[in-house]
């Protein structure tokens, strides 16, 4: 039987390319995704994709923070055997965008909490769900994304910044307490990657230009850069390597 990875926020950007990596590499794949019914026909081409690696692809249409989502994920998975998912990889990216203070685009307590639940206290429910469920054993891999905006100040980026920020503690905790089960868990600081995601700020464009002549690599980080770095966590040769932020940007934060 081949092994399962989970990947939330599966059906772009990072998540996407990390899903085709792992189709080539024999992994099968449950995909949760929030994605509209009028992209469903693309989205579904990009399922097709995967599947003709002879990956099975089980998608889930559902709110990364809902308990009815993780129990749909854990009905699929009764009756298979236990350790089957040995990747999981958190890259949805459902956020809400704007400033603490001012007259425009001003968070309140709802937006701040819901950002820190899609992108902090979901990685650690779904880890909770996969190893108390016996889903995931010794060997496994957790993986998550973060960004600069964790220790720097980004316009409009507070409620990711502080989710982030929050993330990256996570971590931490996570790897010391599944270190003696032999389950690894890690983050990638990915480099600015132009994706619709990063195109809700007001200044994105500036952004982007501004941070493209700025990486001394000469271009902008793109998915398949961090799906790489994945790749490379999830092996054996990565074993070794728990607990960590992993920089991949060529070079961009440094400057």
């Amino acid at each position: 039987m081949r092994p399962i990875a989970i990947i939330t926020g599966g059906t772009g950007g990072i998540g996407f390319s990390c899903a085709k990596l792992l189709s080539e590499n024999n992994f099968d794949l449950i995909i949760v995704h929030k994605d509209r019914r009028s992209k469903m026909h693309e989205i579904e081409k990009r399922f097709d994709e995967l599947r003709s690696n002879g990956t099975e692809v089980v998608a889930f249409n559902m709110n990364v923070n809902d308990d009815s989502t993780i129990d749909s994920v854990s009905k699929f998975l009764e009756g298979k055997n236990k350790g089957i998912v040995k990747v999981f990889i958190h890259a949805a990216a459902d956020a809400n965008v704007g400033n603490l203070f001012g007259t425009e685009r001003v968070l309140n307590n709802e937006n701040l909490v819901y950002t820190f639940q899609s992108m902090a206290a979901s990685f650690v429910s779904w880890s909770q769900f996969l190893v108390q469920k016996e889903f995931m054993h010794s060997g496994g891999r957790i993986i998550g994304f973060t960004s600069m905006g964790s220790t720097k100040v980004l316009k409009e980026y507070a409620a990711v910044g502080i989710a982030k920020a929050a993330l990256e503690a996570s971590c931490k905790y996570m790897a010391i307490e599944l270190a003696p089960r032999g389950i690894t868990v890690n983050l990638i600081n990915a480099g600015v990657i132009d994706t619709l995601a990063l195109r809700v700020f007001s200044s994105h464009e500036s952004f982007i230009s501004g941070m493209k002549s700025a990486n001394p690599s000469g271009r902008l980080t793109v998915p398949l850069d961090v799906a790489k770095a994945v790749l490379y966590l999830i092996s054996d040769q990565a074993s070794w390597i728990t607990g960590d932020i992993i920089r991949v940007d060529g070079g961009e934060q440094l400057v």
